[in-house]
């Protein structure tokens, strides 16, 4: 295969990019805080994601916000509803979507 093939093959991939679900997981995690009084939990984000955009991703995501302390553990549980595995009647934790902090840089804030 020559570069200039790969170079066609590369430009023609049309496939999602790990960015590219990773925003819509945020974007989703968002939507469902504000849809749901504030509260965010996996079986009610998968219901605003496309197929394309599920998978490993959406847990990541939350552990990941979980870390960041932008997701806050509201001490419930609820079933996982993850019925393309065994995890549907999982108990998965609920959670709130914490404010973004501001923070002041230089004399200004931005959040």
């Amino acid at each position: 295969m020559s570069a200039v093939d790969e170079i066609d093959l590369v430009a023609a991939d049309d496939r999602p990019t790990p960015t590219e679900i990773r925003e819509a997981v945020h974007a989703a995690i968002e939507r469902c805080a504000k849809e749901h009084g504030g509260l965010v939990h996996i079986s009610l984000v998968r219901a605003y994601l496309e197929p394309w955009q599920t998978g490993p991703q959406v847990g990541a995501a939350i552990c990941h916000m979980v870390r960041a302390g932008r997701l806050v553990w509201t001490g419930e549980y609820a079933p996982n509803g993850n019925t393309g595995t065994r995890n549907a009647l999982r108990p998965a934790k609920v959670y709130r979507l914490a404010p973004t902090p501001i923070r002041i840089v230089a004399g200004e804030h931005r959040p």
